[in-house]
Order: C-alpha cells, then sequence, then structure tokens
C-alpha cells in the first residue's frame, strides 16, 4: 500500500532531515473502495501542510476520510493532537482547497464538506472564535469553487478563487473572484446562526483592453505582497479554450473600494440583477456593541447580510491591460520578489508554465519596460518535462524553491556570475545583476565595494531567442552530510 511522507529539508545542503510517513489504515482504504473510489484515490494525500510555531499542522484525504494532525517539526513521527478534517481538508485530492492559520491559532479553510464535493465551504475552526461557514447549499455564495489562496490582511481574511457566474444571464461562464470575512465573526442569531455574517465577494477583471476586450476569466494562482498590498494573479483562458495566459496585478485598496462600492441583487430567479446601495459604504471590522461580539447585529443587518453579498463593481487591476501576456500557453504558479536597483525597486515575476518551464519577467511603473522577458528557464530536458506545481521564494536562501510532480528544485534567485563580460551582463536587463567597473566582474549590489563604481543598464527589455547555457552541471555522487541545530542531530546522505 502507497503512503504519504512528511519531509523536512536542509535549504543549504539540501539533504533530507527528517521524514515521516502517513498512510491509510486497511479498513478506511476497503471502506473508501466499497464506496466505488479507485484505489489511486483512496490514500492519503496531503493537502493542508501549515506551521504554527514550534509545531506543523498538517491534514491528508485519508482515502475520503480527512484527518489533521500537529506534529512537532523536530519530531515529525509524533502526534500530539489529532482532529477530524471535515471542513478543513477535501474529500478528493483533485479538489482545489486552500487554508491559512491566524496569528490567534483560527484555522479558515476554503474546501468541500461533504464526500460527494457538492457542499463547498470557507469555514473557520480551532482558536478562541466560534465555527463559522458559507450557507449551506446556497450557490449564489459559492457555486462550483476552485479556491486558489488565502491571506490575513489585518482584521480580514481575503480567499481567492474561480466559481462558475450566478449573476451571468446569457450562458454558463466562470469569474475569478475575491472574497472578505471579518476575523471578529461570531455570526448571527436566529438569522445566519453559525454563518458569516460578514461575507462578501467582488469579481477580479483581467483583460486585454480593446472595443471587445480579451478575457482571462481563471484565476490559478496568486502572490501577495504585504510590503506593498499588491497581489499579483496568474490569469488563463477556460481549458476547452484557445490556451492563453496574463499576469494582473490589483492593490489593496482598490479591492477595498469595490467592497465599499454598491452590492448586485436579484430578488428571485425570475428577475434581474440589479444595483442597490450598500447600507455600510465603508465598512469596518470591530464595530462592538455593549453586548459584546455580534450584540450590535439586528434584524434588518442580519437580513442585508443573507442577500447583499455580491458587489456590483468589479475590482479592477493596477494598470490597463496585464503586466504580462502570452499566447497558445498556459500558465501554472507565480511567485514575486522585490530587487532594489540601481535607481529603483523592480517586481521580478517567476511564472511556472504546464511545460515545465519558468519565466522571469519584470513589473515596473516604467512602460517602456512593462512585461519584459527576462529568461525562460528549462528545467528538464523536454522529453522529461513536469508542470510547475508551486514556487516559493526562500529570502533567507535567495533561493526559488519549484515543486514539480516527482523532485523539488532549488534554483538561485542571483546568478550575475553567468554573465562574463560588461556586455552580456547589462544586456541582460537583469535587475539582480550589475557591471562593477572595479572588481570588472557582474556582480550584485550587496558584492559592490564601492556603489559609484556599480552600473546598470535597465531602459529596455533585452533582446529574446537568444540562448544562454544556465551552468546548472550534473549532480554529484552521493555523500554523507550532518546537520547539528542544538536540539537534532541528523546524518543522511545527498548530491548537489
Amino acid at each position: 500500500m502507497r503512503c504519504v511522507r512528511c519531509y523536512i529539508c536542509d535549504h543549504d545542503v539540501w539533504c533530507v532531515l527528517q521524514s515521516a510517513e502517513w498512510g491509510v489504515d486497511e479498513d478506511t482504504r476497503r471502506s473508501c473502495q466499497s464506496k466505488g473510489k479507485t484505489e489511486d484515490e483512496c490514500q492519503n494525500y496531503i493537502r493542508v501542510l501549515l506551521l504554527s510555531g514550534p509545531r506543523l499542522f498538517t491534514c491528508g484525504t485519508n482515502a475520503f476520510s480527512p484527518i489533521c494532525t500537529t506534529r512537532p517539526i523536530l519530531d515529525l513521527a509524533q502526534v500530539v493532537d489529532s482532529v477530524n478534517g471535515v471542513a478543513r481538508c477535501p474529500y478528493d485530492p483533485k479538489h482545489n482547497s486552500t487554508a491559512m492559520l491566524t496569528d490567534s491559532g483560527e484555522l479558515y479553510a476554503a474546501t468541500v464538506i461533504d464526500f460527494s464535493g457538492r457542499d463547498p465551504v470557507i469555514y473557520r475552526s480551532l482558536g478562541s472564535m466560534p465555527p463559522l461557514r458559507t450557507a449551506q447549499y446556497n450557490s449564489k455564495w459559492l457555486n462550483e469553487p476552485h479556491f486558489v489562496s488565502a491571506y490575513e490582511v489585518g482584521r480580514f481574511t481575503y480567499f481567492f478563487l474561480r466559481e462558475t457566474a450566478v449573476e451571468q444571464d446569457c450562458g454558463k461562464a466562470v469569474f475569478s473572484r475575491v472574497a472578505r470575512v471579518c476575523q471578529n465573526d461570531v455570526g448571527g442569531r436566529f438569522l445566519l446562526e453559525d454563518t458569516w455574517t460578514t461575507f462578501v465577494k467582488a469579481r477580479l477583471n483581467c483583460s486585454r483592453s480593446g472595443d471587445v476586450p480579451f478575457y482571462y476569466h481563471e484565476l490559478q494562482s496568486t502572490f501577495y505582497l504585504p510590503e506593498q498590498d499588491i497581489i499579483y494573479g496568474v490569469f488563463t483562458t477556460n481549458v476547452n479554450s484557445i490556451a492563453a495566459s496574463a499576469v494582473c496585478a490589483f492593490n489593496l485598496s482598490g479591492i477595498t473600494q469595490t467592497f465599499n462600492g454598491p452590492f448586485r441583487y436579484q430578488e428571485n430567479p425570475r428577475t434581474s440583477w440589479l444595483s442597490t446601495p450598500n447600507p455600510i459604504p465603508n465598512f469596518q471590522c470591530g464595530t462592538v456593541g455593549d453586548g459584546g461580539p455580534g450584540g450590535n447585529l439586528t434584524e434588518r443587518s442580519l437580513q442585508d447580510a443573507q442577500r447583499l453579498f455580491l458587489m456590483s463593481d468589479v475590482v479592477q487591476p493596477i494598470s490597463v491591460d496585464p503586466l504580462i501576456s502570452q499566447d497558445n500557453i498556459r500558465f501554472s504558479k507565480l511567485a514575486v520578489d522585490i530587487v532594489q536597483g540601481q535607481e529603483t525597486l523592480y517586481h521580478v515575476i517567476y511564472i511556472g508554465t504546464e511545460y515545465g518551464t519558468i519565466i522571469k519577467a519584470l513589473s515596473t511603473s516604467n512602460n517602456s519596460l512593462r512585461g519584459c522577458y527576462l529568461e525562460e528557464m528549462k528545467l528538464l530536458p523536454e522529453e522529461k518535462w513536469e508542470p510547475i506545481l508551486n514556487l516559493q521564494i526562500l529570502q533567507s536562501d535567495r533561493s526559488l524553491f519549484v515543486g514539480l510532480n516527482s523532485r523539488v528544485l532549488k534554483i538561485p534567485l542571483e546568478r550575475c556570475s553567468n554573465y562574463q563580460t560588461q556586455r552580456e551582463c547589462l544586456e541582460a536587463r537583469d535587475p539582480y545583476c550589475g557591471w562593477d567597473r572595479k572588481q570588472r566582474r557582474c556582480s550584485t549590489i550587496e558584492e559592490s565595494t564601492n556603489m559609484s563604481q556599480w552600473i546598470q543598464n535597465i531602459t529596455h527589455c533585452p533582446e529574446r531567442n537568444l540562448t544562454q547555457d544556465g551552468r546548472f552541471g550534473p549532480w554529484t555522487p552521493w555523500q554523507s552530510c550532518t546537520h547539528n541545530d542544538g536540539l537534532l542531530t541528523v546524518s543522511t546522505v545527498a548530491h548537489f
């Protein structure tokens, strides 16, 4: 029987420090298969993996009987707590879900809550706040959603998703959304009991401008830059449409402005969706009356919360056109790094594709540099390509970690030594790199000993279709390595 392993790796020497098997017991597996599921489906797939101080909170599908465990980081094999995974983890490993833990210990999960996958939910559990969920079996709240990500911002939790649009009058369409709830929401009384009273959602627009705009309807991945309150998103066309992808960025202030605007409301299924004024246009979490949390909820406010949750206005991106767009390809994931150049800050965007390549692009307020492709990295030979499943930047190590089906790859963010001459260095237009005239080499700004001698020339996009050897050599032979952090000593083998 196959089982899932949890790993902890050392990012410096790139060896496995710990691993723990987490399989499915025979009775659970048989029960799963008796309900018509395949052998592959009746395994334990880890879908939630969250750090909480010195512990790891993780949830697995457990053969369509989801379960969550808490484990010490220093001993993954030890389970210190186990709870039911329903409403915290999907039953089906193919369901798109997301989850996050707040600083105060509440788990916010967006997943499906039943075996058949017909009851999608945004659910809060654990911690000191009461459990809350979105309205059950109400397609106006959530309609066949695919959850992408969740972020804690101030007193709000934001969820990013795509779903079938209930407000679409003609034909079926999928829209990308941002949803929001208050973290101090305690639910209603009698009406909306155990249900969010602060749930709102709005459509995200990512489109190519024109008399008839070309829409990238389906959100695939997001990246939040808290330093600048910007959300980057990867959007694609529908899988049954011509392949096309784009990256759009949204200011958090723009999202807030939309949530402060009018709602869209449908009186009954036979009427059209109409715009209606927002009864609380500058809503803020945390307004608590003398009756404690929720004490100021009137019958009218609960009725409004039950029917007014879809915003009329659309959240517009920070630029009229996408920052990056490309036809005949599907982007899958992205990560963004803020880089200090000689004269300004740059946002370097790493975009994973379904073909297993990573596009490195530039985002800046300079229109002549908008949408610049700096390079495209082919990680594996064409006959062995795998789609990019995850991208994570580890700032302390200045590395990009790439998740594939069969492996995890580590790529240095700064590879200035690849450029051997001043011309190569400057014409790469790489924000990480500049030419040090004193040391006569391409270096990062941190490596320069004299800033007046360190130059860049990022005035326009680099020339494309130039092949550059990434200089990633073959693996070295396996060798022993030892890790000691003062608490745990582990010996293992690795290659580099």
